[in-house]
């Protein structure tokens, strides 16, 4: 699988932070042991930080009327199934602060009966069944309602030595508001948004002579750009890329790290599978400097109602 790297600056103090822009079989073992290759090179690399995309254990769900076939594989790879991969994975994290320290996956997860959409968080420092480390999928497009109930508001948040990290779900990227607490409410630095993201959609302006094949993976970059810059913080994305082994819908990629400011600095393959690392990421302190430079949060605290949801304190991480 192709490496792709970058060095975003000279403070090795900051992560280095790798992303997964992968190709997810409808197969549990093949994914499981895609995540442990991509972990053992995040291993050799020297990341602090992997990402994965959404549901990498099972890979993407599909239409079926009766759900023949799509139930049976999300209870093959729901969670608690996987503990001794997802042992060996968390075994092999540092402690130390010089090698890699977090995992970030989303996967399957089944509470009283029912399954959902859920992220979870590797670290020697947590356990990551608790439920203050996970967060459950809230924005359900009509084909996941058939399989996942719709998590709370409870967002989940992380506190670390590099900065406050928040989480989405694909979906949960098309509503504003959600981004907008993580930035205005919980202080995130960035937010991280693990995808299974398509590409194929027409829109097309005759009159304008104006058109895309790939309307929703304009949608993506669009989205993850935007979220960064009317919120003033990093916006990081893993999303699946290429065909579904099922269906054959194709699926975007692009995943990538786009800064405060909004430009994207990184971005992977649209076709194939990549892996992006980009080393020294100076999370909390390229925040602070754009926002120095053009703070809006300030006329936005002065002019608009703050935001009263409660949410839940960042948890330590």
């Amino acid at each position: 699988m192709r490496l792709l790297e970058r060095v975003f600056s000279d403070k090795e103090e900051c992560p280095s932070i790798l992303i997964a822009n992968l190709n997810l079989a409808s197969d549990v073992s093949t994914n499981l042991s895609r995540m442990e290759e991509v972990v053992q090179t995040a291993h050799e690399k020297g990341a602090n930080i992997v990402i994965f995309p959404e549901l990498t254990v099972t890979g993407y769900v599909w239409n079926e009327n009766d759900g023949h076939g799509v139930r049976e594989l999300l209870e093959e790879g729901e969670n608690d199934k996987i503990r001794p991969t997802i042992k060996r994975l968390h075994d092999s994290l540092c402690e130390d602060g010089r090698g890699l320290e977090y995992i970030f996956y989303n996967n399957v997860r089944k509470k009283e009966g029912d399954f959902y959409n859920s992220t979870f968080i590797l670290s020697t420092k947590i356990d990551y069944r608790k439920e203050e480390y996970i967060y459950d999928k809230v924005f359900l497009p009509p084909l996941e309602q058939q399989y996942f109930q719709q998590g709370s508001e409870r967002r989940l948040t992380i506190k670390t030595k590099w900065g406050i990290f928040g989480f989405l779900i694909c979906y949960d990227l098309c509503f504003v508001e959600l981004a907008r607490i993580y930035a205005f409410r919980d202080h995130v630095d960035a937010i991280v948004t693990m995808a299974d993201w398509r590409s194929e959609a027409f829109r097309e302006y005759p009159r304008m002579n104006t058109k895309r094949d790939h309307y929703y993976g304009f949608l993506w970059d669009l989205m993850n750009s935007s979220k960064a810059a009317y919120n003033q913080v990093w916006s990081l994305g893993a999303n699946m890329v290429g065909r579904h082994a099922v269906t054959g819908d194709y699926f975007w990629g692009g995943s990538g790290i786009w800064a405060p400011s909004g430009m994207n600095i990184v971005q992977a393959s649209n076709i194939t599978e990549e892996l992006i690392l980009v080393r020294n990421v100076d999370i909390r302190g390229q925040r602070y400097k754009e926002r120095d430079d053009f703070n809006y949060q300030i006329d936005f605290a002065r002019f608009y109602a703050p935001i009263k949801e409660d949410g839940s304190a960042p948890q330590e991480c």
